[in-house]
């Protein structure tokens, strides 16, 4: 009975998998007339279902965290809560992105959830339930939602296909549901976008429209593993001028490059490692998860990525090879010193910038400050066991060499550089 279900829920996963749709099932179950208290499938014909199922039921309240963020928002709707149901059996807020409400909306929802009326549920939906309070969380259910199997989204697409009477091959809806990511929503835009021409899709139409598109990571990292700069470039900019999305871009390159990891380790099959070794993947790795992190700011949206494909170009292979490995018979201490060695000579060569940006990127959400002054300092390189950074005016090095400064600096530097350097204002 629904007196034994929890009155607040969250719903948490990827993009595109049905939370928002799973919401108003719920309300469903939690309204249906057709169905004993035992039951939870609705009946889909009752008069509650029907007007849930047509968007005109008053009781179900869907609100967008993004657009109602604030506290204001959430006072409103405590307001609300107190009102019993117009029809319905109970009255259902599904509240959807609601990660993105503010810290003060937060605890007006805290209370709420804490002593919610007899006939008020909350269905909480969320792809960042990392950035939801603790206190939030702990007065919900939470379920989560695991990215869609290719066998399910081809179970999907069928549905889809039958009522709307569209005809497509098996390998064709195997190709759709190997680009929609795992999301259902996904898989069916590309679907519904095919049929707009023809209610007959061909695979050869599937095929070109989505080389169109999408952008071909697996290609576009064939191109780097050969170091074909030029073509690689080229490669991102028709991405661009197809107005396509470059997180999403830079996502699917860091996906294939996480299966190349897999792969060598046989943990994975059916996927390639683009004859690279494990040092470039990691190396690709670094450059493309710090240009995805800058593209939010960037001034021209492109640059962080095309940097990191001039980047990959400009490293020498032999840089790239670890002097670890050498077969010389070396003692204990010599390995500890040469190890060093290479670890500073290989953040020099390939990813000093990357880490330095990393440096910049942590500080920042501790104290902004601090970051502004580096930000206006230049990066010199490591000399020793020493980063070197140029200081241009006095007021700005007497800030940076305090006390509290220097260890918050020296932290972040460590743990980025992954050594323990010691910081030389020059």
């Amino acid at each position: 009975s629904s007196s034994k279900i929890p009155h607040a829920f969250l719903f948490s996963g990827p993009k595109g998998l049905g939370k928002t749709s799973a919401g108003r099932i719920m309300a469903k179950s939690l309204n249906c007339l057709g169905k004993t208290k035992k039951e939870f499938e609705p009946c889909n014909k009752c008069s509650l279902c029907q007007s849930i199922s047509q968007g005109t039921c008053l009781d179900l309240i869907e609100i967008d965290a993004a657009s109602n963020r604030g506290i204001d928002d959430i006072r409103g709707l405590k307001e609300r809560i107190k009102l019993i149901p117009a029809k319905a059996l109970k009255k259902v807020y599904v509240i959807d992105e609601v990660h993105m409400l503010t810290k003060e909306a937060f605890n007006a929802l805290l209370k709420t959830l804490e002593e919610p009326p007899e006939h008020a549920f909350f269905i909480l939906c969320t792809t960042e339930p990392e950035k939801l309070p603790d206190t939030i969380i702990s007065r919900c259910q939470q379920i989560n939602f695991q990215k869609a199997l290719g066998e399910e989204i081809i179970r999907s697409l069928k549905r889809v296909c039958q009522g709307e009477k569209i005809k497509i091959s098996e390998d064709g809806l195997d190709l759709i549901a190997r680009h929609s990511g795992g999301s259902f929503r996904d898989g069916v835009k590309i679907l519904q976008e095919l049929s707009l021409e023809s209610k007959n899709i061909s695979f050869k139409k599937i095929a070109d429209f989505l080389e169109k598109e999408t952008f071909l990571a697996n290609d576009f990292l064939i191109l780097l593993s050969q170091k074909d700069t030029k073509k690689a470039l080229l490669e991102l900019q028709k991405a661009v001028n197809q107005g396509l999305d470059l997180k999403a871009i830079t996502q699917n390159i860091l996906e294939l490059l996480r299966q190349a990891i897999f792969f060598k380790y046989n943990i994975l099959e059916k996927v390639t490692d683009f004859n690279l070794t494990i040092e470039e993947i990691k190396i690709l790795v670094d450059l493309f998860d710090q240009a995805g992190r800058q593209l939010k700011g960037a001034v021209i949206p492109e640059l962080p990525l095309e940097l990191a494909i001039l980047e990959w170009g400009s490293l020498k292979e032999d840089k790239i090879i670890s002097k670890i490995t050498s077969k010389k018979p070396i003692g204990k201490e010599t390995v500890k010193k040469a190890s060093l060695a290479n670890k500073e000579d290989s953040v020099s060569d390939f990813s000093l910038e990357s880490k330095w940006r990393r440096v910049l990127d942590e500080i920042k959400k501790e104290n902004k400050g601090i970051e502004a002054l580096l930000k206006s300092t230049k990066l010199k390189g490591i000399r020793g066991k020493k980063l070197e950074i140029e200081v241009f005016y006095k007021f700005h090095r007497d800030k940076l060499n305090e006390p509290r400064t220097v260890n918050l600096v020296q932290k972040k530097v460590k743990e980025a550089f992954s050594l323990p350097l010691k910081i030389e204002y020059v």
